[in-house]
């Protein structure tokens, strides 16, 4: 995957999805039906996908200099495939529904896809609503006996007349064409392979998101794309340290590996709703940015928001040569390292207690990792409005590795609790350092989707 960047971007997005049973549209030689994400747990089924709606309805969808931003949905196809509009339109609509459920359920945070429909039909009913969303358009530059790049549709489009700056546009190819993001003459997002986690993963390359990826030697990278899949996962940055924070708009985060410099925040896209607390969701932050990723410290000092005490001392890895750990963590930037020392318990712990719940359920995540060998174990110390402890609940006691790792404890905060506070603790008796990095602290209110309401170990 390649990233092209000045005044445009264009990320190219290799691979088909198996595809569903489904009949044909007669005369069709292609079938564009991919398949629907189904982790970490599955979407609802068509006939329960909730019907966003139409954001803003302008007179022509070519003429919207003074329309809200939004997302334009086209329906592509040529001659060579024929014009299945009819058949497709509302396997669209749904599609984009889906779309939007995945951004709104990703997180606590209430937050939707603007979309752009047309006027003349009647959006109280399913098909009216599909019909007026998804535009059809013939693509009369597309390869009719090969592949159609994204060249041809952006320019296709533009010189249709859907050619303005405040539409991004997802456009369902029904021919041979590819899963891709390019801004060039108009920003489109493409698939031939339609399912809600690939238009996502495009629309989400549309705001200059590259794939991000688990990685502690620059330029070296594990398999685990943290980007939303477009093959089998819906969830949207579940740790809000690589390209989305809904809690945090001014918060940016790195979009691509070290020594990329681009800095993003998809909860500011101009084509979605402001975000705003609080609902249902999967993933649920109670920490600040700073606290999650370490990234507003320089290397050598002490990390903001963080504190020691016991056995240890504390800094921002230093960084080291391409060959060694360094700094560098999910994006290519900071981690906290921790130098354990054998005389008492060593602690690592936010500073800050963020307020929370008693009787409901919360879940610390930390990942970890070692270049020699030690044990650690993740605590919640729960604490009431005096700010004085009541209990804590600590995980397992976990060997480290080598390899970055996430870990977590989770439990019920007890009668009488306000707050908590997250650390880290290694055991006496052990001399050795470790590296941390991507803390979270899920509040687990998304009941019925996941066993315990939390979202899972990633």
């Amino acid at each position: 995957m390649s990233v092209q960047l000045n005044r445009f971007m264009s990320v190219m997005v290799a691979g088909a999805l198996v595809a569903l049973t489904m009949a044909t549209p007669a005369g069709a030689v292609f079938d564009p039906i991919g398949t629907e994400p189904v982790a970490p747990y599955a979407q609802p089924v068509d006939a329960s996908v909730p019907k966003r709606g139409c954001t803003t309805t302008p007179a022509d969808p070519k003429n919207t200099v003074s329309s809200t931003p939004a997302v334009q949905v086209i329906y592509a196809w040529h001659e060579g495939n024929g014009n299945n509009y009819e058949a497709y339109v509302e396997r669209i609509a749904k599609i984009v529904d889906r779309m939007d459920w995945l951004l709104d359920e990703s997180t606590n945070y209430d937050q939707h896809i603007k979309t752009s429909c047309r006027t003349g039909y009647d959006t109280s009913t399913y098909s009216g609503y599909a019909h007026a969303l998804v535009i059809p358009e013939k693509i009369e530059l597309a390869d009719t006996t090969g592949e159609t790049g994204p060249y041809a549709i952006a320019d296709d489009l533009w010189a249709a007349g859907y050619d303005h700056d405040n539409r991004k546009y997802l456009v369902f190819e029904d021919f041979n064409g590819t899963a891709t993001a390019h801004c060039g003459s108009v920003c489109v997002a493409t698939t031939d392979d339609w399912d809600s986690a690939t238009m996502m993963h495009e629309l989400i390359h549309l705001h200059d998101v590259d794939h991000a990826k688990v990685s502690e030697v620059p330029n070296t990278f594990s398999l685990n794309d943290i980007m939303i899949s477009q093959y089998n996962d819906w969830q949207i940055d579940q740790e809000f340290n690589t390209y989305y924070d809904p809690s945090e708009t001014s918060a940016l985060f790195y979009t691509s590996s070290y020594p990329d410099t681009r800095k993003v925040n998809l909860a500011t896209l101009a084509q979605l709703t402001t975000p705003t607390c609080c609902d249902v969701g999967y993933s649920n932050d109670l920490l600040t940015a700073q606290e999650r990723t370490i990234e507003a410290t320089a290397p050598y000092s002490s990390p903001t928001g963080f504190s020691v005490s016991g056995g240890g001392w504390m800094q921002v890895t230093p960084p080291g040569s391409d060959g060694q750990v360094s700094a560098r963590y999910y994006d290519g930037r900071r981690s906290l390292t921790m130098n354990v020392q054998s005389h008492a318990e060593g602690f690592v712990s936010i500073t800050r207690k963020p307020a929370v719940t008693a009787g409901q359920r919360y879940k610390f995540f930390a990942r970890l990792t070692t270049g020699t060998s030690g044990n650690v174990k993740l605590r919640l110390s729960w604490y009431n409005g005096s700010n004085s402890l009541i209990s804590t609940s600590d995980s397992s006691l976990y060997a480290l590795t080598s390899s970055w790792q996430e870990y977590n404890v989770s439990a019920i905060a007890p009668s009488g609790t306000a707050t908590v506070q997250l650390s880290v603790v290694s055991p006496s008796g052990q001399n050795f350092s470790y590296l941390t990095d991507s803390w979270q602290l899920n509040h687990c209110n998304n009941t019925g989707n996941t066993p315990d309401g939390c979202r899972l170990s990633g």
